[in-house]
């Protein structure tokens, strides 16, 4: 029952991605990692990379699940206090990522910065892009 209740979650959450074009997003994120793969042969580089992304992924999808969750069953109030609650836990689970990945993997620091601030540039354009069609 719990299964089929995230199975379901799952399929609506990728297809509210699709519509927001935000597939669109980690294909470009993919990419780039791609590309940065081919130039650079160093396994360390890479996986900082990819680990940076991973890093900006995780609270952020905590985020977007707390926050859509309550989306339309709360007062506005309400929604303003869950949505600032879920931006610390954001914050402290970015933190205590960052923290954890410095102590216990062998991982290139400005690497990981450079994949976690590119994935939030990216999601940041996507949106202003977003928001100058009309879309959003």
């Amino acid at each position: 029952m719990v299964f089929s209740r995230l199975a379901q979650l799952a399929v609506r959450l990728i297809r509210k991605m699709w519509q927001a074009g935000f597939i669109a997003f980690w294909v470009v994120l993919s990419g780039v990692v791609a590309i940065l793969g081919n130039d650079f042969h160093n396994r360390k580089i890479i996986s900082s990379l990819a680990l940076g992304i991973i890093l900006w992924l995780l609270p952020n999808c905590y985020f977007v699940v707390k926050v859509m969750h309550h989306l339309g069953r709360v007062s506005a109030e309400r929604l303003l206090h869950i949505f600032y609650r879920a931006e610390l836990i954001k914050l402290l689970l970015s933190g205590f990522f960052f923290i954890m990945m410095a102590r216990l993997l062998s991982i290139n620091f400005p690497v990981l910065l450079s994949g976690y601030l590119a994935a939030q540039l990216i999601f940041w354009l996507l949106l202003t892009i977003k928001n100058k069609e009309g879309l959003l």
